[in-house]
């Protein structure tokens, strides 16, 4: 007769096929083993614990336990279907038999190799990054910070199903109510969809203050998220993703590498001064043009306001359409050559920015200065190193151009001040967000 626990698991899993039940006599005892096929590794199952029954059979003992055949490290009771479930779906296996279920590990590991992230090159920095086992990402966190004030809490999220999540951070440097603050935030994440670091974004944010600006900077960097960490930042990392949360940040995080975290004070400097003449050119290159274009053509020499209303004389549309158009063909070029293969991306880059370009020159569409206008805002824009960062000035350099069409260099100054209040009012997890990064550790 079977034990009706084993129905009650079937029913919670909706009697799924791939969940196997084997039947088989254990020295005249009932015993019954269940496993998902598709989460098991059979090659452990059977040396955790067929191997072990096999051997005791020949040697004629059969006077072992069920608890003494099993030969796994992690061996646990299952005293109700929940827990049993939870075991199951985390690739473990049951043994019935005496009316006692144990669960063993004989879980699949697809585990992809460490490599450097793609989406963060670095010249002086490590050439490694997370991936989507949670423990081996701890694992490489506690190597390189060699620390033993770092600390890990665990979670368990999700409504239908548990979503293991480890918050990190070092004791003594990290702000404890922050601590609190985000392990609350988080335990109240109660969805029925799958755990990723976009939704616990979402979470970390809800009570936050509105904006465009980013306030939960994610890197997928070893390096960099061990370095945020030592300075009193917390990390955040989910099971089955290679994103790294570190909360609470500045605005300034986003403008940093960790080349200029590692480099000497001048020559971070350096890169940090480029970031900024980048950034500058990404926001507001394009709306000057468009200002001076409009109705500012005295603060250009005369030489050079002829040869660009020259260019503009066989446009036939308003400035503003071709600010627009040309921005977001350029974004569309960008964003292509991020989701291509290398191979593919740089002749998409080179032949789309280059023929698509002259076409519009030619028949009339642009003007040639404003393509050169438009190139160095995307060049700016592509110094940012980070990619949330880049969205933010996409979005800010459409509504400044906005506003130099409509009332020239009054509108970008008037829209700069109204952002700069809201970037100095702005305070995530308590703490400012214009502050620098600070190191607290001792």
């Amino acid at each position: 007769m079977r034990p009706m626990m084993l129905e009650q698991i079937q029913a919670k899993l909706f009697y799924t096929e791939d969940l196997i039940v084997r039947e088989f006599d254990l020295y005249g005892r009932e015993a019954i083993v269940v496993y998902i096929e598709t989460l098991v590794d059979p090659d452990k199952l059977e040396k955790s614990l067929f191997k072990q029954w096999f051997e005791a059979q020949l040697d004629h003992d059969h006077h072992l336990a069920l608890g003494e055949l099993i030969t796994s490290a992690v061996v646990f009771p299952c005293t109700n279907p929940d827990d049993a479930v939870k075991e199951l779906l985390d690739g473990k296996a049951l043994v019935y038999s005496e009316d006692a279920w144990y669960s063993l590990s004989a879980e699949q590991s697809n585990v992809r190799s460490i490599q450097e992230p793609q989406n963060e090159g670095s010249i002086i920095g490590e050439r490694t990054g997370f991936i989507e086992q949670l423990n081996i990402n701890i694992n490489l966190i506690r190597n390189r910070a060699s620390s033993p004030h770092l600390k890990v809490r665990y979670l368990t999220l999700g409504k239908y199903s548990s979503h293991k999540v480890a918050v990190l951070w070092q004791d003594g440097s990290a702000d404890p109510d922050i601590v609190d603050m985000v392990t609350k935030r988080l335990k109240g994440l109660n969805t029925g969809m799958e755990v990723h670091p976009g939704r616990l974004q979402k979470e970390l944010l809800k009570e936050e203050k509105k904006t465009l600006f980013p306030q939960v900077f994610g890197t997928e960097r070893i390096d960099t998220a061990t370095n945020l960490i030592m300075q009193g930042r917390i990390a955040v990392l989910c099971e089955q993703s290679s994103t790294c949360l570190i909360v609470p940040v500045s605005f300034y995080t986003f403008l940093r590498t960790i080349d200029s975290m590692l480099m000497e004070d001048r020559g971070a400097l350096v890169l940090q001064t480029l970031r900024g003449i980048g950034l500058m050119l990404s926001l507001y290159i394009c709306s000057l043009y468009i200002a001076v274009v409009s109705f500012h053509h005295e603060v250009l020499p005369s030489q050079m306001a002829i040869s660009i209303k020259g260019s503009l004389e066989n446009v036939p549309y308003s400035p503003i359409v071709e600010a627009v158009l040309m921005i977001i063909i350029f974004q569309l070029i960008a964003e292509a050559t991020i989701r291509l293969p290398s191979q593919i991306a740089q002749m998409v880059g080179v032949a789309g920015g280059i023929i698509i370009s002259e076409a519009l020159v030619k028949i009339g569409f642009v003007s040639n200065v404003y393509i050169v206008i438009v190139a160095l805002s995307v060049i700016g824009s592509f110094l940012i190193p980070t990619y949330q960062m880049r969205i933010l000035t996409l979005i800010l350099q459409l509504l400044f151009v906005f506003a130099a069409w409509i009332v020239g260099f009054y509108g970008i100054t008037l829209l700069t001040a109204a952002f700069m209040v809201h970037f100095f009012s702005l305070e995530p997890f308590g703490v400012p967000y214009y502050s620098p990064i600070r190191n607290h550790s001792k």
